[in-house]
């Protein structure tokens, strides 16, 4: 019998392999989606963006190129009070359409993942992995 904590790791990657087919169906790699993601939130900048996905700048410029070509977001030239310029970068249409996109099949997904538990069995999951959480975080 597996150990609780790599029955963890199978979980993980079983749901990111999900993750990652969910978010191609909706045309995007999966950090493109979680940086996306940010972007809807109203992170615009590249230093915030940044600091945020604790991303080397590169990486980071590479991630809003494909951005850019795909048209899920577009940059605009903006200057600082100080006189410093600097790109914002705002979602589009298209952007927002993936995300919500994204968030229903999450949802559809969860649902059927969890459509034969008892509310009071996902309740107890929600209060174990909370519990395993915060004992991770003590040590």
């Amino acid at each position: 019998m597996k150990s609780c904590l790599d029955s963890l790791i199978d979980l993980q990657r079983q749901y990111r392999e999900k993750l990652v087919a969910l978010s191609q169906k909706n045309g995007l790699t999966l950090a493109e989606w979680q940086l996306l993601l940010k972007i809807v939130d109203g992170v615009s900048t590249q230093e915030k963006l940044a600091k945020m996905t604790q991303l080397n700048v590169s990486t980071l410029s590479r991630q809003l190129s494909k951005l850019l070509s795909k048209e899920f977001v577009v940059k605009k030239s903006q200057e600082s009070q100080q006189g410093r310029r600097f790109f914002a970068y705002t979602s589009t249409f298209r952007g927002l359409d993936a995300i919500a996109d994204m968030k229903k099949d999450i949802a559809q997904y969860s649902k059927q993942l969890f459509s034969h538990w008892s509310e009071e069995e996902q309740n107890l999951l929600q209060i174990l992995l909370n519990r395993l959480s915060k004992s991770m975080e003590r040590m």
